[in-house]
């Protein structure tokens, strides 16, 4: 066996710092960064989750208006099946003429669909006359639908001068509920 290596003071003392270094390299590398990276880590978890919190409570307090906001446009976002939409919105229509006092005539056109959203035509052949006629123009747009007038063109009738006659391009969305 060899004797150990004996080592002089000022070489010790060297040695010594030497050791003291590299031991506080690795309690800073291997136990004081991996816990100070996890409590950053766990900061901005924290401070994520309390923003998505405080976002939860500021809707939580914003949703009786926005209930409120939505019952009142309830009635013009109308969804469901293409021909039942399409059938119900043409006997408003019928309905809207006879409570007019006014003749009607109806084209009805093929359904359109984008993505999430039907669009169907409507051409109208209104007669009466001119005080009918504005009033179920009026009634038409108050209707509580997602409708639109394409076009509007009104004339007189030649061999009568009371009437008047109006043919209507009328478009109605209904948006489709989304698959998942």
């Amino acid at each position: 066996m060899t004797p150990p290596v004996s080592l002089r003071p000022s070489e010790r003392r060297l040695a010594m710092g030497a050791g003291v270094v590299i031991g506080c390299w690795a309690l800073v590398s291997w136990v004081l960064q991996p816990l100070w990276d996890r409590t950053t880590d766990a900061r901005r978890r924290v401070g994520t989750q309390t923003e998505r919190l405080e976002a939860v409570g500021h809707l939580l307090v914003q949703s009786p208006a926005v209930e409120r906001e939505y019952a009142a446009v309830a009635g013009y976002l109308q969804s469901g099946d293409d021909a039942q939409l399409q059938s119900t919105l043409l006997n408003e229509l019928e309905m809207l003429a006879r409570a007019s006092n006014i003749q009607l005539g109806l084209k009805p056109r093929p359904v359109k669909r984008q993505e999430r959203v039907s669009r169907f035509d409507v051409e109208l052949d209104a007669e009466g006359t001119q005080q009918h006629l504005l009033a179920f123009l009026d009634a038409l747009l108050r209707m509580p639908r997602l409708v639109g007038i394409e076009r509007l063109r009104m004339t007189g009738v030649p061999l009568k001068p009371d009437l008047v006659r109006a043919t209507i391009v009328l478009q109605h969305l209904a948006f489709q509920p989304d698959p998942t």
